[in-house]
């Protein structure tokens, strides 16, 4: 009788096995059917999948205007083949706005006639820019004529002293008054970042910046540009922002020489030699101001950029029938929502591999994959440390309303409140220390926190502080694990791509599901067994 139990437990845990590994092959099958239709179709390159930054910048001018007439000029970008400017708009309140094209500048003035105290204008727009790197011809040399249009940027200004005998002297010593173009520049280039790089308030010209040895970008740029004049190469400045996300209020200079028929961008700050990141915004050619304003007013203004990613253009069209990019896009929902809700499952399936292969303790299975992809923002180092200030709080919290024995849901919505006090606070001090990353801190889902700080205190309270302690630490190193995979750009360019590659991941869940292996913290914890007892078992 119970041989023939046996048998039929054997037969029932064979046709189970077979059942897995049946739904395992289909859904591999399907997602590799589907992969290779969508290669073959829709000419699948892993570029087409890679989205395009928008960065979004805003000027944020305020000024007392003492209730008398106040006006406002600076510059506005404008599109080329290297920057794109889309969606501008402003909020001027009782201002007057004048927008105006003059030579190669686009000008916005503001005005009003009674202008109070903390007026304020926000001036937003979008930038889509791409880097550029120029592939000089190393044989040109400077051409005996210009035409008209490039002729003035050989000319002197008044804080770029083409004339100058210092300035001759220095192009002499280096050699730049010699040889072909590229090469003539490369020493000025160098030449110029030997000074030490100091920001300076106010106007610094190219010979002071030679004589003091030292200046800010547009002290080292009129030096460039002077130098570059002096020995026949026509050069101008060009001013802008560097597009870094944060609130600032320090503009950028750098300069484009005649080359060859086109002008070539050198930024000798910080060393960009024929090319130009993606991050630089033009906004204005010559030797300009980028702000004017009427006297005696009170006048600050601060840049404020921040960047989303959104499809390309040819993620947008490409393969319709599975296009999650295109899905998101027409919804008008983010690349870092659809992100999250594509690499989640990879997290889970992370997570389970730490749990049941490894055997690292955690609370709960999805929790430190939803604290992963909360930390996108944070980054892991300062996650980790918000984590540990919100459990540390929710439990003292926790442990000082234990005594008046409430009931779950209340109690679960009073710890909901101590996440959200503390998650704030967390934020306003990491602004205060000027910590930005920890600020994201209040971004963190509250009731994945909440959930967290309540099963820690759960496990301290019915277990002990080490089992506590070996818990919560095992749910910060396996989160970590979760933010490496789930932050991987090229794994998320394959998902994005081909999302029935989740269909792989279930195919791995369902193989996890029967795993009846030793877990290697077992094998590390117990040792390799006998063979004696082996045999016997």
């Amino acid at each position: 009788m119970v041989a023939r139990f046996a048998q039929c437990l054997g037969q029932m845990s064979s046709a189970r096995t077979r059942s897995h590994r049946l739904t395992i092959f289909v859904l591999l099958a399907i997602a590799t059917v589907l992969v290779t239709s969508k290669v073959a179709r829709g000419n699948f390159r892993a570029s087409d999948v890679l989205p395009d930054r928008e960065i979004h910048v805003a000027y944020e001018i305020r000024l007392d205007g003492h209730h008398e007439e106040a006006r406002v000029r600076t510059f506005l970008p404008s599109s080329d083949d290297r920057q794109t400017i889309v969606d501008e708009s402003t909020e001027a309140g009782r201002f007057r706005e004048h927008i105006e094209t003059s030579g190669r500048n686009r000008t916005v003035s503001w005005s009003a006639p009674d202008v109070p105290d903390r007026a304020t204008i926000r001036r937003t727009f979008t930038v889509r820019s791409r880097a550029v790197r120029h592939d000089v011809d190393g044989a040109l040399v400077p051409p005996a004529s210009y035409p008209d249009s490039v002729m003035e940027q050989l000319r002197p200004e008044a804080a770029i002293q083409v004339d100058s005998e210092e300035i001759a002297a220095v192009a002499t010593r280096i050699g730049a008054d010699r040889g072909p173009t590229i090469t003539r520049l490369r020493r000025i280039h160098d030449r110029v970042r030997e000074l030490r790089r100091r920001p300076f308030k106010g106007t610094t010209d190219a010979l002071t910046a030679l004589r003091l040895g030292e200046a800010s970008c547009n002290g080292m740029s009129r030096l460039f540009v002077a130098l570059a004049r002096h020995v026949g190469i026509p050069a101008r400045l060009v001013g802008g922002l560097i597009m870094s996300p944060g609130r600032k209020r320090t503009s950028h200079q750098w300069v484009e020489a005649w080359i060859g028929g086109h002008w070539v961008t050198f930024d000798p700050t910080n060393d960009h030699f024929a090319e130009l990141p993606s991050r630089f915004l033009r906004l204005y050619y010559g030797d300009e101001v980028l702000f004017s304003h009427t006297a005696d007013v009170n006048f600050d203004y601060a840049f404020v950029v921040s960047d989303t990613l959104v499809p390309s253009a040819t993620a947008r069209g490409w393969f319709p029938a599975i296009n999650v990019w295109a899905l998101f896009d027409r919804l008008g929902l983010s690349f870092a929502l659809l992100r999250t809700v594509l690499m989640l499952p990879i997290g889970a399936l992370v997570v389970v591999l730490f749990r049941n292969v490894i055997g690292v303790p955690t609370f709960g299975t999805f929790l430190p994959a939803l604290v992963a992809a909360a930390a996108a923002q944070t980054g892991p180092f300062w996650g980790v440390v918000g984590v540990l200030v919100v459990v540390a709080c929710v439990a003292v919290v926790r442990r000082a309303f234990a005594r008046l024995e409430l009931l779950h849901s209340p109690m679960l919505a009073i710890l909901l409140a101590a996440v959200t006090t503390t998650m704030l606070a967390t934020s306003l001090i990491a602004e205060r220390l000027g910590i930005e990353r920890l600020t994201y801190i209040a971004l963190f889902p509250i009731a994945v926190l909440a959930i967290t700080a309540e099963r820690f205190y759960l496990s301290l309270t019915e277990k002990s502080l080490a089992v506590a302690a070996k818990e919560l630490i095992g749910t910060l190193f396996v989160m970590l694990g979760c933010y490496v995979v789930m932050s991987s750009l090229a794994l998320q360019v394959v998902v994005i791509g081909f999302p029935e590659i989740l269909l792989v991941v279930i195919a791995a869940d369902i193989y996890l599901g029967r795993w009846v292996g030793m877990r290697l913290s077992e094998r590390i914890r117990f040792g390799r067994i006998p063979p004696a007892i082996a045999r016997r078992a």
